[in-house]
């Protein structure tokens, strides 16, 4: 198994939807080699134009990327180890909580932290990254992180719906993790290497799952170099 992975200026491997897949693949305890990358290397795993994004995993002469994608796949080819989607409705719950943390934790991250983001990138990267996010946002990074320290309240209010859910039991997924607290975890972990920033106020219930999460397989999560 080969994941191929973004890794920024400080070796950290912080994308959050790679981080889904890591999670994924420690649940099921599956092995693998990973192939760092940069934004601007990606074109180089993607032969005779196959658009191939981050993630995108080898496996035994097949290449699947996206992150739900490469789950599923973990799912049928990994059948004897415990699934992470499964099938019917819950799966569809799951796919719905899925939209939910693109939709809320992403976005919601990605306004406070665009510019520190930057920031942590290898130099090789900045001038792709702050091009294409100033289009798709319509502005400066610098414009689009201004004032959080105004919005970030607004932020920990979306997250609402986890925090209740986390007042009932250590994880999103009950007692143990789910595939659905690696859906949720991967922003925050993104967030983590990205950033100084406290999204979180430490006596929030999310906080303290976060940190359990990072906690899980070994410190996983917590053996990659945090923004200082």
């Amino acid at each position: 198994m080969l994941l191929y992975d973004l890794v920024n200026a400080r070796g950290a491997h912080f994308s959050p939807n790679s981080w889904r897949v890591r999670m994924a693949l420690a649940h099921k305890q599956i092995g693998y080699q990973v192939e760092d990358l940069h934004f601007g290397q990606i074109e180089s795993i993607n032969p005779g134009g196959e658009r191939l994004t981050i993630p995108t995993i080898e496996h035994e002469g097949q290449r699947v990327t996206d992150s739900w994608a490469i789950v599923q796949y973990l799912d049928q080819t990994f059948a004897d180890q415990p699934a992470l989607i499964g099938s019917g409705s819950a799966a569809q719950v799951l796919r719905f909580f899925q939209y939910w943390v693109q939709t809320t934790v992403h976005a919601g991250i990605i306004r406070l932290i665009l510019r520190d983001l930057h920031d942590s990138l290898h130099p090789d990267d900045h001038a792709y990254f702050r091009a294409s996010r100033e289009k798709q946002f319509r502005k400066t990074l610098e414009e689009v992180q201004a004032g959080r320290d105004d919005r970030v309240g607004a932020f920990r209010e979306s997250l609402r719906p986890m925090r209740m859910k986390l007042q009932e039991s250590p994880f999103v997924g009950g007692e143990v993790p789910s595939y659905a607290d690696y859906l949720a975890f991967g922003g925050f972990q993104w967030a983590r290497l990205s950033s100084s920033y406290p999204l979180l106020a430490e006596d929030d219930p999310v906080y303290a799952w976060r940190e359990r999460c990072l906690d899980l397989f070994n410190g996983l999560a917590r053996q990659e170099p945090a923004a200082n």
